[in-house]
């Protein structure tokens, strides 16, 4: 007991201390590499032969102005990405390519420096972090960045590559000086309803961001020719031997040093790819004595550049400060701390913040007791295929009206599914349950939000059922019968390399491919308005 005491009143004092340099838990650089181009030489002529047609159709229609009507200035760039209605973070993005201005076999980017791989002809932005996050979530959109007439469409293909395959989605603008932009990698379907031949305007919606065609990761490339089809870089600099001035209203910074978001987690996150590794574990909501990661994620983070950080309890006062240098520079980095909490509360609405670069981030969470009920924590299991089943029991409650049994896609937005009665007062065990027959194919988070009858809140812990893992595609490699297992009533379809249907889309958990040549292909599975992609080998 006494070595508890001393332990507890060295944890106090230490809590007490003013901000000081505190090294991370974890995290650091993250990388993303490019080294193929985007568009292949065959894909790029097909596009070029494409647009071609499509502008001598719109010159003798009219709705497209011949050369010698162009404007003689170019137009004038304003950022071509915007996060989409709700999504708050301080900045979503990192530049990873811009245009290659060396010949082959050597690097250089219009600032001198080998931001950029062999070959690479437009602008490269990741979203970042947690790109397939933002992807499955569609909380990024391509946007027109300057006013013109779309005079191409490339639609229905793939849009979840962590690897080169494939053709990608695009837009391609023509301006009124008759240089053309494309915006390329989008999300299948999610293309604007403008047809080809007709207008946008700058900052007008083109599609949501993603990974299709030859793409490691949800990112745009931003590709721009002038009138005489010659490539251009919009940036400007002692480098860019393409063209002599910017092609940007305010060309934006080489680095530009910004923390794009605060999170919490529940544990360490992943990064990487669907399927694979990335596992966000994003959490807004914990409990007495449970560990909470606090990361802070940035993009062009420079060497020496310091962040303060704090965590705010609900009345204000500051219950943790610290700071932290960047020990080198980074495209995208990240760091984090972990801090169990206390179990005496203060419970409500906690704040963790911090300063950097003239801007100050937030991230709120709650912070809650157990529940006004004893030895209550929410349980999850798959029940069969196709079903989730929660589970919980309490020893005592004390003026409970019930729990609100609420559900999310990945841990922050939450939906009610349902309301359980809870007993009002009882000194007896009370058991629970609640069965989800329509899970989510990917990701489920469930909690619970128990009520009293004052209208007092609480939350339960968190539960997380990863159903993307259950879905199983076999044998790989096959020769003729691909079985699906884990997916009810869900729709099947094959599509090869090129994103070409091969098999339309039917109900079966059997799949007969003996008539397909050997090679690779894509199994989909549209399940409950999810869909899941397995790659297979035909032998």
């Amino acid at each position: 007991m006494k070595k508890n005491v001393l332990l507890l009143v060295a944890y106090l004092v230490y809590c007490s201390l003013p901000a000081q340099t505190l090294q991370p838990n974890g995290g650091g650089e993250v990388i993303y590499e490019k080294t193929e181009p985007c568009v292949t030489p065959q894909e790029r002529q097909q596009i070029e032969t494409q647009l071609s047609a499509n502008r001598e159709l719109l010159i003798e229609q009219g709705t497209l102005k011949p050369a010698s009507q162009h404007l003689k200035t170019a137009p004038t760039f304003e950022w071509f990405l915007q996060p989409a209605a709700g999504f708050t973070w301080n900045s979503y993005y990192a530049v990873n390519n811009f245009v290659d201005q060396a010949g082959a076999g050597t690097l250089l980017d219009y600032n001198c420096d080998m931001r950029t791989y062999d070959g690479h002809r437009g602008t490269d932005v990741d979203t970042w972090p947690y790109p397939w996050y933002q992807y499955d979530n569609d909380l990024v959109e391509v946007i027109a960045s300057a006013p013109g007439t779309i005079i191409g469409k490339d639609d229905g293909q793939d849009d979840d590559h962590c690897a080169c395959s494939g053709t990608w989605n695009a837009v391609y603008v023509e301006h009124s000086d008759g240089s053309i932009a494309w915006y390329g990698h989008l999300k299948k379907n999610s293309l604007t309803t403008k047809a080809v031949g007709q207008t946008v305007a700058t900052g007008e919606y083109l599609g949501v961001l993603a990974s299709s065609g030859c793409s490691t990761g949800p990112h745009i490339h931003f590709e721009v020719y002038d009138s005489g089809g010659s490539l251009i870089d919009p940036y400007a600099g002692a480098c860019n031997s393409l063209n002599p001035s910017t092609w940007w209203t305010s060309q934006p910074l080489n680095r530009e040093p910004t923390l794009n978001t605060l999170l919490t987690h529940d544990d360490v996150p992943v990064h990487g790819c669907p399927g694979v590794s990335e596992d966000p574990k994003i959490v807004d909501a914990f409990a007495p004595g449970e560990r909470v990661y606090m990361a802070a994620y940035y993009h062009d983070q420079t060497t020496g550049s310091s962040t303060t950080f704090r965590v705010r309890q609900p009345d204000n006062t500051i219950w943790q400060s610290w700071n932290h240098s960047s020990p080198s520079t980074y495209t995208r980095s990240w760091w984090y701390w972990w801090w169990i909490l206390p179990s005496g509360g203060p419970y409500g609405t906690w704040t963790f913040e911090a300063d950097y670069e003239g801007t100050t981030v937030t991230r709120s969470f709650v912070f809650s007791n157990a529940l006004p009920v004893e030895g209550m924590v929410l349980h999850g299991e798959e029940q069969g295929k196709s079903e989730v089943k929660l589970s919980w029991s309490t020893q005592q409650e004390r003026n409970n009206s019930g729990f609100e049994i609420q559900r999310s896609a990945e841990g922050e937005r939450w939906e009610v599914l349902d309301f359980v009665l809870g007993q009002g007062d009882s000194d007896e065990e009370s058991f629970y349950q609640y069965l989800d027959t329509n899970p989510l194919a990917g990701q489920n988070y469930y909690r619970l939000q128990q009520r009293d009858y004052d209208g007092t809140t609480a939350y339960s812990n968190i539960v997380r059922i990863d159903r993307k893992a259950f879905v199983q595609v076999y044998p790989n490699p096959v020769t003729d019968q691909v079985y699906i297992d884990g997916a009810q009533d869900a729709l099947i379809s094959i599509v090869d390399p090129l994103g070409r249907e091969v098999l339309a889309p039917q109900i079966s958990t059997q799949i007969n491919i003996s008539n397909l040549p050997a090679g690779m292909y894509w199994v989909k599975i549209e399940d409950r308005g999810q869909e899941i992609v397995r790659r297979i080998v035909k032998q």
